[in-house]
């Protein structure tokens, strides 16, 4: 097991803790060791979760963004493709304007899709929800984590391999926990 040198968290339990699951005896351990332990038992859909949550925004944006860019078809339509394209221009130059951009194109997006999601985990990562003139909002904490872990989940059930899909984007995310370039977009 590699250590998480990109996750804040010491405790797995300050991360259950966010996504509302029960106390348990693993709450003490490392982040990393739960996720692992998650993946051994076949817990695939709540390792995703607990990532979406343990990441740092920035990072949970990119694994996100990378996971759903592999998975999706060729075939994409067209607002699906812009919806993703403006997080990866997002996380090439994360600013306020690209930002705001990404939240237009996943308004403009299918409801349901993937790449709607990654682009609401970008608009959720930070910065005031709020329009630009007005007394700004913060996103709620979790908010850009449950977006990122769903736009994964989503890609992978919709990719028709799910389960290869889904172990290669945890895979990817826990690359990006322990700090690897190679989970860049």
């Amino acid at each position: 097991m590699k250590r998480w040198k990109q996750v804040r968290w010491t405790e797995a339990g300050q991360i259950t803790a966010i996504l509302g699951w029960p106390q348990s005896e693993h709450d003490r351990d490392p982040p990393e060791a739960v996720f692992d332990r998650l993946r051994r038992e076949g817990k695939d859909d709540d390792a995703a979760l607990f990532l979406g949550q343990a990441l740092p925004r920035y990072e949970v944006v990119a694994w996100a963004a990378q996971a759903v860019r592999d998975m999706s078809p060729p075939d994409l339509k067209p607002r699906d493709a812009e919806a993703l394209e403006a997080s990866l221009q997002w996380l090439r130059d994360p600013n306020d304007t690209r930002r705001r951009a990404a939240f237009d194109a996943a308004l403009a997006a299918s409801d349901t899709s993937s790449q709607r999601m990654c682009a609401l985990a970008v608009f959720f990562s930070g910065g005031s929800l709020a329009p630009p003139d007005l007394e700004p909002l913060p996103a709620p904490k979790a908010a850009a984590g449950s977006f990122a872990a769903s736009a994964v989940l989503t890609a992978a059930t919709d990719s028709g391999r799910r389960q290869e899909g889904l172990r290669a984007a945890l895979a990817l995310g826990d690359a990006l926990a322990v700090g690897s370039e190679d989970g860049c977009p």
